[in-house]
């Protein structure tokens, strides 16, 4: 069943998906054989992103985020992988396009755009290869001065992802936000697939 999870921080939205995954997730056996617990639709709504951005419990600290992921989605390097986040909006396709630029000036041209969005999927390759984005459709939108970011990710580590992915997306929407002169807003996450996997489910019980 879809669910809808308002939250003031990432670590309270993080408490409270991962609670309710472990007490009402459904079971499922992936396509790689892993066995998870999962809700399906998952809209977490983060009013303030920048505050109290990673729990103690969490396995990765903030100053490790910070490092590891600050920069992580305005990086146009492809690296040795067969993608990367940054590589698909900075520097998408044989074109090179940069999503992040287009955005940037699309709300500046017109701040109430609805148009302001970047993808990362290519089905030119994600249809042929393993390993594929999750992080998949990214809209900015404006709202009384500030800019707010929706993201739509096909598939979700609730326990070991999540609050990377949220912490990454600050840093984008900071970004954006600087660029276009705007106050940096809201962050929304739509997961369509919100799980838990059975290595993680003792750690998480303790959430």
């Amino acid at each position: 069943m879809p669910m809808y999870l308002k939250a003031r921080t990432p670590e309270e939205g993080w408490i409270r998906v991962v609670r309710k995954i472990m007490e009402s997730g459904m079971t499922r056996i992936d396509e790689r054989g892993s066995k998870t617990r999962w809700h399906d639709n998952v809209m977490i709504h983060i009013s303030d992103p920048y505050s109290n951005r990673v729990n103690e419990r969490y396995p990765f600290s903030e100053s490790v985020l910070r490092e590891k992921y600050a920069t992580q989605l305005l990086n146009p390097s492809r690296m040795d992988f067969e993608y990367t986040y940054g590589e698909r909006l900075n520097a998408w396709g044989d074109e090179a396009i940069n999503q992040i630029d287009y955005v940037v000036t699309k709300l500046k041209e017109n701040p109430n755009s609805r148009r302001a969005v970047a993808t990362t999927w290519d089905p030119r390759k994600d249809t042929h290869v393993d390993e594929v984005p999750c992080l998949n459709h990214f809209v900015f939108m404006t709202r009384e001065n500030s800019v707010d970011l929706s993201v739509m990710i096909r598939s979700n580590d609730m326990y070991g992802a999540w609050p990377a992915n949220v912490y990454a997306l600050g840093e984008l929407l900071t970004y954006v936000s600087e660029k276009t002169n705007l106050a940096s807003g809201t962050i929304t996450t739509l997961s369509v697939n919100a799980h838990i996997y059975k290595n993680d489910w003792s750690k998480a019980e303790l959430v």
